[in-house]
């Protein structure tokens, strides 16, 4: 009997929407923007700017993603076994997402040591978010003890990720090249998983179920019988 998984298509399908999406838009986007603002050092701020803004909402859509894709993966585990055709394709799309995972988190790192570079020279500006921190802890403003905490919280993040960045055996030049050459190749590897996820939905059709199991089984008769 069949059993619909709704909340895990829409996590997987909308988080890896918004990874494509958003690597998408900020090449052809925010890149492109932020070279018409002026000089090198302007369009480099400008840009770190951006995408810091958007990392928080990256994680969450990756993360969507990976939990969404690993729980589809349990519950069809055995037809990926069972259908011939459909056990590439998932493999093929477990490959590019663990690339796509690594790329992006690389370029979190890279990105954090150019933006330390073009932006955080001075002091209470939030490392992740570029947000302005107040310097002692008392409210400011009419700001609430949540939005503090929220601030201090990402401070703390900030700082985490710039000294992993700062560990990189990398100048900030060489950052930057491989910067721009992953923020290419994360909406690359992203694409291709959303062609492979279209193609995983038309293998679920019955027809093409019955034909990969049909195909896997005369497969293992045939080996066995060579055997």
């Amino acid at each position: 009997m069949s059993t619909r998984n709704t909340v895990l298509h829409a996590m997987h399908d909308v988080g890896l929407a918004a990874w494509f999406g958003g690597s998408l838009f900020g090449l052809a986007g925010l890149n492109a923007a932020a070279e018409e603002s002026g000089d090198r050092r302007t369009a480099d701020r400008v840009s770190s700017i951006g995408w810091a803004k958007w990392s928080p909402v990256n994680t969450l859509a990756i993360g969507a993603h990976v939990v969404g894709g690993a729980g589809l993966l349990a519950e069809n585990r055995k037809r990926a076994v069972a259908q011939k055709g459909h056990t590439g394709t998932v493999n093929a799309k477990l490959a590019l997402t663990a690339a796509a995972l690594a790329a992006s988190a690389y370029t979190r790192l890279v990105g954090k040591k150019v933006e330390d570079a073009v932006i955080h020279q001075s002091n209470g500006v939030s490392s992740s978010t570029t947000s302005p921190v107040p310097s002692d802890t008392a409210k400011q403003g009419g700001a609430s003890d949540a939005a503090e905490a929220v601030r201090e919280a990402d401070k703390r993040v900030g700082q985490s990720v710039s000294a992993a960045a700062e560990s990189l055996p990398v100048d900030v030049a060489r950052a930057n090249r491989q910067l721009h050459a992953l923020q290419y190749a994360i909406p690359a590897l992203t694409g291709a998983i959303v062609v492979l996820s279209a193609q995983a939905s038309e293998q679920q059709r019955p027809g093409d179920q019955i034909r990969g199991i049909a195909r896997r089984a005369s497969e293992a008769v045939s080996n066995a019988v060579a055997a």
